[in-house]
């Protein structure tokens, strides 16, 4: 079957990040000190997720919006402007100094000619379905979703300008595109799909956090006994997928923060041997650092979490608002009930591959040897972003902060690989090779183990 040049394009830009020549396995041993920078790989990936069948059903797709009935001097301009896809010229369907977004490099093109030429690319067969639209004296507009044929796959959605000209007629002032991502969450990852991305990256081992948290967010509305049992049941699955590579492989428990089973599900994962930590999540908890409350149900958490002798990944920030005034409070009331595990902060505490003030203010405490963060480690997951968006600047300033941090305590990580959102390692590591460290220091990032793993 032959692949249109709009199809093609739509499917290049979602999945040719997940095409990659195969690297071979590293050796079981740390990076040599002569390896050539493009030879470090790390030992662990520290920060990794896979998805359940529960969690795809939890996750739902946003429902697309209902189809609205236009009146007919627009449902008529909609069917001509489906008629001339693959097949221009348009005519007078465009005004003279329309202007259409060429999709391939997301740049304008303007005039009846161009916009002739580059319907000439699209694919034939389309149907433009409208979900909302607003006409007003001699402007208006028409929103919706592109489906090929008789398919109810939604792969672009438009916008259309209008405006009416002096004869009374509807024209297309203007038409816009945005390409409809495949859903982030939409099919299961499997151990053996993560461990096939740590050979292909040359990792030895995985960490592989549970995201059995996610049944304590509010949003979802689960009873406590709900919630415990849906907890317990993802937990159970993300070790039986880990226990398929026991050589390879280790596993977090998922508990939310501050749920009432929370305490209960620490010391049950506790007694389950492939288990050697616990993730949690302030931000899908929402966390308020501020509420007593909830201050008082977190140094439970994590109190129970050194009672048990387990390791805890804590993704720190908060949902909106985060300031140092935040980490302080985590540092000072939260982290320092649980003195005798390791707590590896994800993502260095900060969001968008920026570590800020408040990754500064676990950082200002390690130089500073407080005793509160003798246990204080870091992952890197997401911190250096694949798509090569940041800025030398913003990728020396990750660098000192590695630096003022130690980067023994650094781990690196990927979360989950969802495709047209989240790479794989093997790109993840390239995007870190790219941070201004020395070659040594390199290695010794590579090389570090996290302490739950030795």
């Amino acid at each position: 079957m032959q692949i249109s040049p709009l199809r093609r394009f739509i499917s290049l830009t979602v999945t040719l990040i997940l095409v990659y020549p195969v690297a071979i396995l590293a050796q079981n041993a740390a990076p040599k000190p002569g390896s050539r920078r493009a030879d470090i790989v790390p030992l662990v990936a520290a920060h990794q997720h896979l998805m359940s069948p529960a969690g795809v059903a939890l996750l739902p797709p946003e429902p697309p919006l209902a189809t609205v009935s236009l009146p007919p001097e627009l449902d008529q301009l909609l069917r001509r402007r489906e008629k001339v896809s693959g097949a221009p010229p348009t005519g007078d369907l465009f005004t003279e100094d329309a202007i259409i977004q060429e999709l391939q490099e997301g740049r304008w093109q303007k005039g009846r000619d161009k916009i002739d030429s580059f319907l000439g690319f699209m694919e034939k067969n389309l149907r433009y379905v409208p979900s909302a639209y607003s006409a007003d004296g001699s402007t208006g507009w028409i929103a919706g979703t592109i489906r090929e044929g008789t398919s109810t796959e939604e792969t672009l959605n438009f916008v259309l300008g209008l405006r009416k000209r002096a004869g009374g007629a509807w024209q297309i002032a203007s038409e816009v595109f945005t390409v409809i991502p495949p859903r982030p969450y939409g099919k299961p990852v499997l151990a053996d799909q993560l461990v096939e991305e740590l050979d292909d990256a040359g990792i030895q081992r995985g960490v592989v956090l549970s995201t059995a948290y996610w049944w304590g967010d509010p949003r979802h509305g689960f009873s406590t006994a709900e919630g415990a049992e849906k907890t317990r049941i993802e937990n159970d699955w993300t070790v039986a997928q880990v226990s398929k590579y026991p050589d390879r492989l280790v596993a977090f428990c998922g508990v939310s923060p501050l749920a009432d089973y929370g305490p209960a599900e620490i010391a049950r994962c506790a007694k389950i041997p492939q288990v050697k930590g616990i993730k949690t999540h302030f931000a899908n908890a929402r966390v308020d650092l501020r509420n007593p409350d909830h201050i008082a149900r977190l140094r439970r958490f994590f109190r129970a979490a050194n009672d048990n002798h387990l390791a805890v990944v804590v993704h720190a920030r908060t949902r909106g608002e985060f300031v140092p005034e935040l980490a302080r409070i985590a540092l000072d009331s939260v982290f320092s009930v649980a003195p005798d595990i390791p707590i590896q902060i994800a993502h260095m505490g900060s969001t968008a591959g920026k570590p800020d003030e408040n990754t500064k203010v676990f950082a200002d405490a390690i130089a500073a040897k407080d005793p509160r963060a003798k246990n204080l480690y870091f992952d890197i997951t997401q911190t250096v972003l694949t798509d090569g968006s940041q800025t030398s600047e913003q990728l020396a300033q990750i660098a000192a902060a590695l630096r003022r941090i130690g980067l023994e305590r650094i781990f690196f990580g990927t979360d989950m690989t969802l495709p047209g959102n989240n790479p794989p390692p093997r790109e993840h590591w390239k995007a870190v090779r790219r941070l201004p460290l020395t070659d040594a220091e390199l290695r010794v990032l590579a090389s570090n183990v996290p302490p739950y793993m030795k």
